[in-house]
């Protein structure tokens, strides 16, 4: 079944996606203090002023200890301070695949894949800054020292998504909603993931976008869990798209903003394409749906947005035509 949801003004929105990297100013990305950093392998000089001490003198056990974590602290900086190189310098040429594997040599792999994880470039993390400067051999580079993302490292890379309009690498890296019974059901199944298009305007005050949605094995899915839900980057926003059974037992399709989303009034126009069986030679008929821009759509658990007229889901009901073969 294909989906195509229609927002056709959103001008009025309140603040605009984050401003590119290059606009905050940051003095230690100079190429003088590149060329003048300390190398990434600096440690082991630490590393043997401390052994030649001990073989000089018993130092304490005080002293052993501040030293390690003396050296473990310069270890830390240094990498950090060639992890911000790789994402933000402009004037980066040669492979980054190297100097990344260097970095992960100097740690461990836990803290290497924290460090990655942890907002400590600008308030943000450096896989967040990969994709909003486009360092796509960066990013590349930075996920294979990654098996999971923390919930911190996915929230900003669902941020940094809605901040470049990417749709494809939102659902690429499975930032999306996930349901705990459809996801096992859908592997049992052997379906494949559930497919999203985007096109958006380009010009001056198109505030709109178009997205093509195609949920596989639509029918037995719903039928078995209940609740299915999609999620997907348009129009600087996360949209959700969710087919489920409303409280007076009727079918619901619900569309809602989810965070870090901003606020907007939308017009919609969404239409459901009914399916269309072999040699069947007359189509059947699809579905229109409409809603206006009479009230602000706000993301769920918002709390900076109140109001009377504010609305957190638009539906729209549906009878059981949604489960006919």
């Amino acid at each position: 079944m294909a989906t195509k949801t229609d927002v056709l003004d959103d001008s009025k929105s309140v603040a605009a996606p984050p401003p590119p990297y290059d606009s905050i100013p940051t003095s230690t990305l100079s190429a003088k203090s590149v060329r003048h950093r300390p190398s990434v392998f600096s440690f082991l000089n630490i590393k043997q002023k401390i052994i030649k001490s001990l073989t000089c003198a018993p130092p304490s056990k005080d002293t052993i200890s501040t030293s390690v974590s003396s050296a473990g602290s310069e270890k830390h900086t240094t990498v950090l301070s060639r992890i911000r190189d790789i994402v933000s310098a402009p004037d980066i040429t040669s492979p980054v695949a190297p100097i990344v594997d260097a970095c992960a040599a100097s740690l461990s792999v836990a803290e290497f894949s924290d460090l990655l994880q942890s907002p400590n470039i600008e308030g943000h993390t450096a896989l967040y800054w990969a994709i909003v400067n486009k360092r796509q051999e960066a990013f590349s580079a930075f996920a294979v020292f990654i098996t999971k993302f923390s919930s911190v490292c996915s929230s900003d890379l669902r941020l940094a998504c809605v901040a470049t309009h990417n749709q494809a690498l939102f659902a690429q890296l499975g930032l999306g909603y996930s349901n705990s019974k459809d996801e096992p059901l859908r592997r049992s199944l052997g379906c494949p993931p559930d497919d999203v298009q985007v096109h958006e305007g380009d010009g001056p005050g198109e505030n709109q976008f178009i997205a093509c949605i195609r949920i596989r094995m639509f029918r037995k899915r719903l039928h078995i869990t209940r609740d299915l839900g999609i999620e997907f980057v348009a129009g600087g926003r996360i949209w959700m798209l969710r087919f489920y059974m409303g409280p007076d037992g009727r079918w619901r399709i619900g569309l809602s903003l989810s965070q870090p989303s901003f606020p907007v009034r939308p017009g919609i126009i969404l239409l459901i394409e009914a399916h269309t069986k072999p040699g069947c030679t007359t189509p059947p008929q699809g579905v229109v749906m409409t809603y206006d821009k009479a009230n602000l759509l706000v993301p769920a658990g918002s709390q900076r947005y109140t109001g009377l007229s504010n609305f957190v889901n638009i539906f729209w009901s549906l009878s059981d035509w949604l489960l006919y073969e």
